[in-house]
């Protein structure tokens, strides 16, 4: 009965069945297969069948981890979802999250003003949303200053951050001018920008709220 499992496996191996294929035709372990089928040399033909079952076996795979990733993503989503739902945009709440976000990536070094710097359009609109719902704000204070490569349009990225900011392009400074090569064009990328907004002790206020919220549950 071995023997004639033995000789089974050589059969199919040559052929061009796979290691997996065989354990799960004969019921035999990979271990014992293997030892089995060492010495087969494989044909062309033997080996692009292999090679052809084991690509559609990756793609399978990725499928399945696709459709679960996309399945655990939706779970998470649905979760975050009841969690906004249920978190009060009050007054205190906005100036905590406006002040952890500026913490993050703010400027430190307050001088004479807020300032903000960040290539990411979401980031950039929720800090001046908790901002203004924070503050009561004179709008003329807002400077915008775009760091462009060669490759954008430059009033066309003014009308882009513009729409993002909510601020005039009659706001914006000099645009400062990234060198490029050329060689390399990151695909969406919109730029950075640095907003300022010149009040040092809004600047203050926003540092020590993070602080002292960092200080309670250290």
């Amino acid at each position: 009965m071995k023997k004639d499992l033995q000789q089974k496996a050589k059969k199919l191996r040559a052929e061009g069945y796979s290691i997996k294929e065989l354990q799960n035709i004969l019921n035999v372990s990979k271990s014992t297969i293997s030892l089995w089928v060492r010495d087969i040399e494989l044909s062309k033909d033997a080996q692009i069948r292999i090679q052809n079952n084991y690509t559609k076996g990756q793609l399978a795979s990725q499928k399945t981890i696709q459709k679960q990733t996309q399945e655990k993503n939706i779970l998470a989503d649905s979760f975050a979802e009841n969690i906004i739902k249920q978190i009060d945009i009050s007054f205190e709440n906005s100036l905590v999250l406006c002040s952890m976000i500026y913490q993050c990536e703010g400027s430190k070094n307050i001088k004479d003003s807020v300032t903000f710097t960040n290539s990411d359009p979401a980031l950039i609109k929720n800090f001046l949303f908790f901002f203004r719902k924070s503050f009561h704000l004179d709008e003329s204070k807002f400077r915008v200053l775009m760091h462009l490569h060669s490759y954008h349009n430059e009033n066309t990225q003014k009308k882009f951050w513009s729409n993002i900011t909510n601020i005039p392009t009659k706001n914006f400074l000099k645009t400062f001018n990234k060198e490029s090569t050329g060689s390399y064009k990151k695909e969406g990328y919109q730029g950075c920008i640095q907003v300022r907004y010149r009040d040092v002790v809004m600047g203050r206020k926003i540092q020590a709220v993070a602080k002292k919220f960092m200080e309670r549950y250290k």
